[in-house]
């Protein structure tokens, strides 16, 4: 039985009439202007005028929409690269460390929001989601995780554009962050806190001798191509606290503008890589010489104390360092001039932002090619 309200419009009270019904068979013919038409006749002619307009709005309109029209639902998530997760290991090739060292991070956190998507046909269609959280990228589920959403967008494809911000703007705390964590991140106004370890089986700091404050401690007998003795260092750690605000896109994945809105629910990613600190430069293009480095981080422990920390790399410019050597191209960095090896770090962290996996997203306006 139907659930539809009755309606309280009020019964008419006109009389039913009395005019007896005609027994006159029903014609089969239309009468127009005074002449008969036969209704097979006139129906051909309406149905080619109804050709002729949809002939006329597929020339002058757009597309038709996806899915028959209908809108769809969009949730948007954080998703880390494994190089977060599960860090980076030595090896020869692919996302591998290619000078001895492996990497694991106990903390990346990052500060993340300011959706912003506009209608790829139509930019004056936008949907906003401001909310900006902090969140432990080591922690994401390799499901990713949901953060933002939005109701009934017109399908078609969608642009996409993200932000990673510093923290003294206001973040929600995601629970995989620590209140005290994210307290400093604020003082800081910092956008990520990394904390990881480079591990190697017989690895070693050679610092800059004319920068380096050894102490106590004795060197080993090795030389790195510049002179510079080495120390024994088969574990360095570095803790960094790192502002380096930006936004990204509009993204593409497979040279396509964003994503697709189609009816029910789709999931767009956006992915931090973990990598990049280790890129030995900053590519624009395509990657295939891109190498993941990682001896130049552990001759910045100026002090031998086996902690890398922003002191130390601020005071060290890149001529300092012998490990950059013609492996290493720094044209097209975020940071210009690059004058210490901080200015390195931020660089790199500011080319992070990727979607659904490797799709590409410019940064700060500037596009880049990833791989």
């Amino acid at each position: 039985m139907s659930n539809r309200p009755v309606s309280n419009r009020p019964v008419s009270n006109r009389p039913v009439s009395n005019r007896p019904v005609s027994n006159r068979p029903v014609s089969n013919r239309a009468v127009s202007n005074g002449h008969a038409t036969p209704v097979a006749l006139l129906s051909l002619l309406t149905l080619l005028s109804l050709l002729s307009l949809l002939v006329v709005a597929a020339c002058d309109g757009p597309p038709p929409a996806l899915d028959g029209g209908l809108p769809g639902d969009v949730t948007v998530i954080v998703e880390s690269e494994d190089t977060i997760t599960s860090g980076l290991r030595a090896g020869d090739t692919g996302e591998a460390i290619q000078d001895g060292w492996d990497v694991t991070f106990a903390t990346y956190n990052l500060v993340i929001g300011d959706i912003d998507v506009h209608l790829a046909t139509d930019d004056s269609v936008v949907a906003e989601a401001p909310e900006r959280f902090v969140v432990d990228l080591v922690d994401v589920p390799e499901s990713g995780l949901p953060l933002w959403g939005f109701d009934d967008l017109t399908p078609g494809r969608w642009a996409f554009h993200y932000a990673i911000a510093g923290a003294a703007d206001g973040a929600t705390r995601h629970s995989s962050v620590p209140e005290a964590e994210l307290a400093e991140m604020a003082a800081g106004d910092w956008t990520y806190l990394i904390d990881g370890t480079m591990r190697r089986a017989g690895g070693q700091s050679c610092p800059p001798a004319s920068l380096a404050s050894p102490g106590a401690r004795t060197a080993n007998g090795n030389t790195n191509a510049d002179g510079d003795p080495c120390y024994d260092a088969a574990e360095v750690h570095f803790r960094l606290g790192v502002s380096a605000e930006t936004t990204f896109g509009p993204c593409e994945i497979d040279e396509m503008p964003g994503f697709a809105v189609t009816a029910g629910t789709t999931t767009v990613a956006a992915t931090i890589h973990g990598d990049h600190l280790f890129f030995n430069g900053f590519p624009e293009g395509g990657e295939g010489g891109v190498m993941r480095l990682a001896q130049w981080l552990a001759d910045c422990d100026l002090d031998l104390d086996g902690e890398v920390t922003r002191d130390e790399l601020e005071a060290i410019a890149p001529a300092d360092l012998v490990e950059l050597d013609g492996r290493f191209q720094l044209g097209g960095s975020p940071v210009t001039p690059l004058l210490t090896m901080w200015d390195y770090v931020v660089g790199q962290l500011k080319t992070q932002g990727h979607m659904d996996g490797e799709g590409e997203c410019p940064y700060d306006g500037v596009a880049h090619d990833h791989m």
